[in-house]
């Protein structure tokens, strides 16, 4: 079966640093039509740039996880709250799965800070525990690798698939030269993983962390809401004081 192409539906951008250029619009038209130019069109749910530094998509990731955010609260509202092990459950489907979405392409950018900061709240909702609380001991009672961890994790087994797999697309590519010093390079900062997604994460985490590190809830998710959330302020050392509820806590 042949493709016909539909210039009604074919966007075309130009790629490139001249900041100069920057608002240049391309007039390009095709069987007769006009094509239309965009400046962040999205390719397979990644929204790309001029520059390709992927600040439109991580901004468009961030809305994305505060709006989840806001479905999890209402798991952990009430004075009942949902298990532990749901909420922790339902943010891995719900928030982290969407903020690794093609992370290999994209995060190495800059502007994952903005997405680091919506699983911070993701992650204290699934605790409880309140802003104050330092995030490292956040991800630990989660049970959760932090978010720039598993980024690269998800790229380093994108690069074992390209040097070991030969349906790759960019299977048997050699690392060139490196002109700019500000572009991280996929083949550049990624490696062939040599051991398990899982254990490469722990691995990764413990050196960072400098502790023994879990990929699951610590001792007291069993219990209800109101006691695991009141665990975890004891963990962390940070609870419900005067100036916390002061600063809307």
């Amino acid at each position: 079966m042949k493709l016909k192409p539909n210039p009604t539906k074919t966007q075309i951008c130009a790629f490139h640093l001249k900041n100069k250029l920057a608002s240049r619009k391309l007039d390009i038209t095709w069987e007769g039509v006009k094509l239309e130019h965009t400046t962040h069109p999205k390719y397979l749910g990644v929204t790309l740039d001029r520059s390709l530094n992927f600040k439109e998509h991580c901004v468009d990731l961030k809305r994305k996880i505060c709006a989840r955010n806001t479905l999890l609260r209402k798991l952990v509202s009430s004075k009942w709250g949902a298990q532990p092990e749901t909420v922790r459950i339902s943010a891995l489907a719900l928030c982290f799965s969407v903020a690794e979405y093609a992370c290999p392409v994209w995060g190495r950018s800059t502007h994952t800070k903005q997405i680091d900061t919506a699983l911070n709240e993701t992650v204290r909702i699934i605790t409880g525990c309140l802003k104050p609380t330092p995030v490292d001991k956040l991800y630990l009672l989660a049970g959760i690798a932090p978010p720039h961890i598993r980024r690269q994790i998800a790229s380093d087994i994108e690069r074992t698939k390209q040097i070991t797999d030969e349906r790759h697309p960019m299977y048997n590519t050699q690392v060139e030269g490196f002109r700019l010093k500000s572009r991280k390079s996929f083949l550049k900062c990624t490696k062939k993983l040599e051991d398990d997604p899982q254990t490469s994460r722990l691995k990764l985490w413990e050196v960072e962390s400098k502790q023994k590190v879990e990929e699951k809830l610590p001792p007291g998710h069993n219990n209800k809401w109101m006691v695991w959330r009141t665990l975890n302020h004891l963990r962390t050392g940070v609870g419900r004081s005067r100036e916390n509820l002061k600063n809307g806590e």
